[in-house]
């Protein structure tokens, strides 16, 4: 459906505001469902990223709990096998069984005041074994044991994942661990030595990360540096320990997210890299007074090789996010596609309709304006314009005219071929009328044979008359109608405002006066065309 030649200048100014309006409120419905949809959507997530990262974080309070009370079991062994003055063969074998009973355990030893190993039990694949002798190392250098043997009784010293080295070489393949050491006295309360369990990191932290795979989002197990222990892609133990500072890191890949993690110890975000959730693990913030764990937390915040703590995180991508939103919107795309086109087509009908309903109206008011058969305008229009000429004239003080003009002999022409070529001589005369005038005039028919003509912008009576010949000249034309040719004439009167009156019944009369005096004229064979008085 296509609107009509004569109104596609109505409908194109309909059709344009009301798609605007229209799409518009349905633009902003749509986005205010798909809004409060995000906003719900998110909310899930984030609860959803929440309750992973604080499983994580629960599963990390928990084993380090139970490696806890381990090693204050095990100290509690070792102190009753010196306590009776048993012979280091029964310590060995003591550790041999408690390491049998905890598969999680990389390696039991105990280590004398002086950093070397007294006694050590390896977690081999076929089973626990004691290290021999001769296979027993001096541990006076390292780090943890010298931070180790400064305890007091009963505290215990958690340290961050490291990567086992045997005489100063990495363990491949690469095995991290979480040592965890405690003093160790004698029966008369005398330091002797220090207790320390090798706990299997790697089991750890894939509990951990098969609890961040629960949510939706990657979990990751960054350091407290900002270093990959543990990605979506993969174990990465090695950007931990073995790559320098900052090197693959989280911290220098996601500087801004990094920033924002280091504001608080738990939280949810989002960026223009996705939806991140994070728990910052620390054992210091674990519970002291715990049945489990009744020993005090030494934490080393800062050193060579770690800061006594891990991040929990879970990253949902931005394009995972945007799927996910897309996926939870309220109206499917689809949807939104078949909206748009019924927006477009009501648009399109309403424009339709308008552009109409303008056609009829502006028919309405032309039919109220103009003569249905000459198209010129009626009595009413003119009488109209005639007022609105004659007070243009009186501010302008200048002339202005009217020309009345009757149709001769056209009561016989009527009579003698019927009303049809009576109708095709006034439609011939208003259409000579029209081409005849100035555009500043206005040619009117104000009922059967007679007609006028509103003449503005005149200097004077000489360009009256002038339009007077022009006109008369047009009428006398030869018409062609069904029984032949016929030549028209008119008798044209004429009156100037202000010389022959200064109102529109004034001017009228005058110009009636003239063109019946015009008539007489024409019937005592004068010229029709003859000049006005």
């Amino acid at each position: 459906m296509f609107p009509r030649p004569p109104a596609v200048k109505a409908f194109i100014k309909a059709f344009l505001p009301a798609l605007l309006i229209l799409g518009a409120v349905v633009f902003a419905v749509i986005r205010y469902g798909d809004q409060r949809a995000e906003v719900a959507t998110l909310d899930a997530l984030q609860e959803e990223e929440r309750q992973a990262a604080a499983s994580m974080s629960r599963i990390v309070q928990q084993a380090l709990l139970n490696t806890t009370a381990s090693l204050e079991y095990m100290v509690l062994l070792i102190e009753r096998q010196l306590a009776e003055l048993a012979p280091v063969e029964d310590v060995a074998q003591v550790l041999l069984d408690f390491s049998k009973t905890h598969p999680v355990f990389d390696q039991l030893r105990y280590l004398d005041m002086e950093g070397q190993e007294v006694v050590r039990v390896d977690a081999e694949v076929d089973g626990s074994r004691i290290t021999p002798p001769e296979g027993l190392q001096d541990k006076s250098s390292r780090d943890y044991f010298q931070r180790a043997r400064k305890l007091e009784r009963g505290k215990v010293i958690i340290l961050p994942v490291e990567f086992n080295s045997e005489r100063g070489v990495v363990e491949y393949p690469l095995n991290p661990v979480i040592r965890v050491a405690m003093p160790v006295f004698d029966g008369n309360s005398a330091k002797v030595g220090v207790a320390i369990i090798n706990y299997k990191a790697r089991a750890l932290l894939d509990q951990l990360f098969a609890a961040g795979k629960v949510a939706r989002g990657n979990p990751n197990i960054l350091s407290l540096q900002g270093r990959w222990l543990m990605e979506t892609k993969g174990f990465q133990p090695q950007t931990y320990t073995i790559n320098p500072v900052g090197q693959m890191s989280f911290s220098q890949r996601l500087p801004s997210e990094w920033q924002m993690i280091g504001e608080r110890t738990a939280g949810v975000f989002r960026t223009d890299n996705g939806l991140f959730s994070y728990r910052v693990l620390l054992p210091s913030q674990l519970d002291s007074t715990s049945a489990i764990n009744r020993a005090s937390w030494t934490v080393p915040r800062q050193g060579g090789s770690g800061e006594g703590g891990w991040i929990v995180l879970s990253q949902v991508p931005l394009e995972q996010l945007s799927r996910i939103l897309a996926a939870n919107q309220r109206l499917p795309q689809s949807m939104k596609a078949l909206l748009g086109v019924m927006v477009f087509m009501s648009a399109w009908l309403f424009a339709l309709q308008f552009s109409a309903n303008r056609l009829r109206l502006n028919a309405l008011e032309s039919a109220a304006r103009s003569d249905v058969l000459t198209g010129l305008v009626n009595r009413g229009e003119f009488d109209r314009n005639l007022a609105r000429a004659i007070s243009l004239a009186q501010r302008t003080n200048r002339p202005m005219g009217v020309l009345y003009i009757d149709v001769n002999e056209f009561k016989a022409l009527n009579d003698t071929h019927g009303h049809a070529s009576g109708d095709r001589v006034l439609k011939a005369i208003g259409d000579r009328l029209v081409k005849s005038c100035r555009s500043s005039d206005v040619a009117a028919r104000l009922g059967g044979d007679e007609f006028a003509v509103i003449l503005t912008e005149l200097t004077g009576r000489p360009d009256a008359r002038a339009a007077v010949r022009s006109i008369a000249t047009k009428m006398q034309e030869p018409l062609s109608l069904d029984h032949g040719e016929y030549q028209t004439s008119v008798s044209i009167g004429v009156a100037l405002y202000p010389d022959d009156g200064i109102s529109a019944d004034a001017l009228l009369a005058h110009a009636d006066q003239q063109m019946y005096a015009e008539k007489g004229r024409s019937r005592r064979g004068a010229d029709s065309g003859a000049q006005p008085a």
